[in-house]
């Protein structure tokens, strides 16, 4: 094992990687020009409260070749051959099957290519496009990041995400039934959550039998509504010790086999406003992992089925 302190505390990406694939592997993120139900008028048109409104690239499957192609002849370079193919950007599920099926065969473009990550919403999937999803998953390892965010029907409204913890529940089950792993992604720190919230949500996750989970912790970027709704004073965001306390409950609360797919969230550039921890990633872990061993904590101690 590289990092036993790590396992022993859960289990990150990396590990499972590894033993999944034999070798270290490497994420290729893909912005496909996808947009969503929440802000193209079909469900809303100004997204979730946390969305910076920028436009949408509308990229073309040519382009999407050219993105995956530059990077990962940069990763050949560093002796990289095994490849994760990230569809990151909005719901890259939003969209007509043949849409679909055009933009994420137009990634696969190298015998590298060990798996495929698609981000979305719980409500713009259905049968026929994960039908499509499990003839890919003979091929490639094939995981659907859902956004569940949180699984308080009133923290949903507020942040105005379009769709219900049910909608999550019901696309996990779905993607299940055909064999395809599913990802929850869970914001910590939403307007109105409370910490029992947050952890009930994480609950709620691991009871839909997810592979994954990827936490975020919330940050205030420009251009959203959350930024009005931060310098008027109404909510507060976490300093750094607050969020690796709730974060080591929460780890504490998942099934040992679950992987913990990322600790903290990312703001691009010079987008974030709040908060600003001087720490680094690295940092984080080791304040993570030295808040879990005082609270005597490890991934799967505090789940009950």
């Amino acid at each position: 094992m590289r990092d036993d302190e790590t396992e022993h505390l859960y289990l990150d990406l990396n590990t499972y990687l590894r033993r999944r694939f034999g070798q270290k592997v490497w994420k290729v993120p893909v912005d496909a020009g996808f947009t969503c139900p929440n802000r193209d008028g079909t469900k809303g048109l100004n997204g979730c409260i946390y969305c910076n409104n920028e436009s949408f690239s509308g990229a073309s499957a040519g382009e999407i070749t050219g993105q995956v192609k530059k990077r990962i002849e940069a990763l050949k370079r560093k002796n990289i051959n095994a490849y994760i193919v990230y569809f990151q950007s909005y719901s890259n599920t939003y969209g007509s099957l043949d849409e679909i099926k055009t933009k994420l065969e137009s990634a696969l473009i190298d015998d590298g290519i060990v798996s495929i990550h698609i981000g979305t919403r719980p409500d713009t999937v259905d049968d026929e496009k994960l039908d499509y999803l499990a003839e890919l998953n003979k091929r490639y390892e094939v995981v659907v990041e859902y956004g569940l965010q949180s699984s308080n029907p009133e923290t949903l409204r507020i942040i105005n995400r379009g769709h219900t913890a049910d909608d999550f529940a019901d696309a996990v089950r779905k993607t299940s039934e055909r064999g395809i792993k599913s990802c929850a992604h869970i914001i910590l720190g939403l307007p109105n959550d409370t910490r029992e919230d947050m952890m009930e949500t994480t609950r709620f996750a691991a009871a839909c039998g997810v592979h994954s989970v990827k936490f975020h912790h919330l940050h205030i970027v420009n251009d959203t509504e959350l930024e009005n709704i931060y310098k008027q004073g109404k909510i507060k965001v976490m300093d750094v010790r607050e969020y690796a306390d709730i974060l080591a409950e929460c780890i504490a609360l998942l099934p040992d086999e679950t992987v913990i797919a990322r600790l903290m969230g990312d703001a691009a550039g010079d987008t974030l406003i709040a908060p600003k921890w001087e720490i680094s990633k690295n940092g984080f872990i080791d304040l993570l992992k030295s808040v879990m061993r005082e609270k005597g904590l490890r991934q799967g101690v505090l789940f009950r089925k």
